[in-house]
């Protein structure tokens, strides 16, 4: 059989047991962790060749559009810019209204965390190039290019000239094809003549010879 004082332990073992089991189901639920930023658009210390047109915020869970505030600061910590964002569910975009000259900016950031808490911090940029000056007006041919229309008018009047040399070299080439076609008449006709003198001669050649012999 248990004795008295066994059982009696074994029944306090058993309230601790329930008491502890109690409290703890007493106790509050722990508190939602805050959002947290987990990335940029420049990233934080990123050097650009020109000012970016906005900075995007990226948390880990949706924020609450509740006051959101960006401030840009000169390196000499003078406010620059003081920017709304526009908050997109875990997006937070600031839109720079003119773009940044060349230096070092530090950007301040403020947003409400989607347990209702603020949550704030601080990225750094620098920009390495001023913003691009506007072009100047395209010449036209009234601001000065009158020169080049007057030119490109007068480009015809030297085509007759052109012309009248292609058509003399023409000439020039047909004239020497005929001289050269005469000569070549030339140098067929002399075989012809000499072959008709040849014949003359000996005909003469053979005539005088017989005179001769009928006289012998």
């Amino acid at each position: 059989m248990i004795s008295r004082s066994a059982a009696r332990s074994t029944s306090a073992l058993a309230l601790c047991v329930a008491l502890l089991f109690a409290a703890m189901l007493a106790l509050p639920a722990p508190a939602q962790a805050h959002d947290t930023l987990l990335s940029t658009d420049p990233a934080d210390g990123s050097t650009l060749e020109t000012s970016p047109e906005s900075v995007v915020f990226t948390f880990s869970s949706e924020i609450l559009d509740v006051s959101p505030l960006v401030r840009v600061s000169d390196e000499s910590g003078d406010e620059v810019a003081e920017i709304t964002p526009t908050v997109d569910g875990p997006t937070a975009t600031a839109t720079l209204p003119e773009p940044l000259p060349a230096g070092t900016y530090d950007i301040q950031w403020r947003v409400v965390s989607g347990d209702g808490h603020p949550i704030e911090g601080t990225l750094t940029l620098t920009v390495e190039q001023d913003p691009a000056t506007e072009e100047g007006p395209t010449m036209t041919a009234s601001d000065g290019g009158g020169e080049g229309m007057e030119g490109t008018e007068e480009s015809p009047q030297e085509l007759p000239t052109a012309t009248a040399g292609v058509e003399a070299q023409g000439e020039a080439e047909a004239t020497a094809e005929t001289a050269e076609s005469s000569e070549q008449d030339g140098g067929l006709s002399m075989p012809v003549l000499v072959g008709i003198l040849a014949v003359i001669v000996l005909a003469v050649a053979v005539a005088g010879y017989v005179i001769v012999r009928r006289r012998d």
